[in-house]
């Protein structure tokens, strides 16, 4: 049943909606594609069947207008995660275990090349399960076949430790109630929850403050449990959520970005402070210091106070 919901939506998708899904339609975003190293670089997994780069795109759009700057006008970029994006039984379960795999194996090989690089991991649909599978492990059963596991990422090394947001679309695997969903969907569980395994490896990521899902009522992919389902609520995610989130994720680059640069400065005084030349260079700079004081002291003290000569008493008038 949910399997020809899913394809009904696919269809439904491309017969109702004129979404900007690949760079044929919207070349605007072209310059932004690239795996060169950049210091904000997104991550996308389309959904079902849609072209490369898929829905989240106008998003990411958003997401580097405001990064990039006229100082560096590439500062923010995406890649596509590579992946079969199909449906239907087994093909959605191959196809999921294989963007969970490529996705990790893309970020680490980035982050290998390219280390001082701040991630955004962006995903719809299967593509944002798929997101989810790479933070926090995947696999498990769903829509009658068996996605094989892979994995959780340990968000206190690399690529992990290099996130700076992750942000997911209308799931398609995931569960109820959980504190980084946003929209109203939390209430369900969607196509099939997560193993508490699973949740624990997206906790820290949670705890964190990095992760957000987007999943609302009606949506029935990532909630297929509540009422008036309607395949729009699955599609308009970008109407009604693509600026909320889009400052969302500029704010979080931008923290990591600054905390970047307070522990550059930090990181370059203690280097200074541990190295022999640079202990010299304090010692002569504070002794100069106080010597300044000192003088200053010396100084004010004689203008306010000023010594006179004694009078000779044995001198004769």
């Amino acid at each position: 049943m949910i399997s020809r919901i899913a394809l009904s939506a696919l269809l439904y998708a491309s017969a109702a909606f004129a979404v900007c899904t690949k760079l044929e339609d919207c070349p605007q975003f072209e310059p932004l594609k690239t795996n060169e190293c950049q210091t904000y670089h997104h991550f996308l997994a389309r959904g079902s069947t849609s072209p490369y780069p898929g829905h989240v795109i106008e998003t990411v759009g958003k997401v580097c207008n405001a990064l990039n700057t006229k100082e560096n006008p590439t500062a923010c970029g995406y890649e596509d995660v590579e992946y079969w994006a199909m449906n239907g039984g087994e093909r959605w379960c191959r196809s999921a275990h294989e963007g969970a795999i490529n996705g990790a194996e893309q970020m680490r090989n980035y982050t290998a090349r390219c280390p001082d690089s701040h991630l955004i991991v962006v995903g719809f649909s299967q593509g944002g399960s798929v997101m989810l599978d790479v933070l926090g492990g995947g696999g498990g059963e769903l829509w009658g076949c068996m996605q094989e596991s892979n994995p959780k990422m340990d968000i206190t090394t690399a690529p992990a430790s290099k996130i700076a947001a992750a942000l997911v679309f209308g799931p398609t695997r995931r569960t109820a109630n959980q504190s980084w969903t946003h929209g109203g969907g939390d209430i369900s569980d969607g196509g099939a929850p997560r193993t508490p395994e699973q949740l624990a490896g997206l906790q820290p990521f949670a705890d964190a403050g990095i992760l957000r899902e987007y999943c609302q009522p009606g949506d029935p992919i990532c909630a297929p449990h509540t009422e008036d389902k309607d395949m729009a609520n699955h599609l308009n995610y970008f109407d009604r959520f693509g600026d909320e989130a889009a400052d969302w994720v500029i704010g979080l680059a931008k923290k990591a970005s600054q905390s970047d640069r307070t522990s550059d400065a930090g990181s370059m005084l203690r280097q200074t402070i541990t190295h022999p030349i640079g202990n010299v260079f304090i010692l002569l700079f504070v002794l100069f210091v106080l010597y300044f004081v000192v003088r200053k002291v010396a100084v004010w003290k004689s203008s306010r106070f000023p010594s006179y000569a004694p009078v000779s008493t044995s001198e004769r008038v």
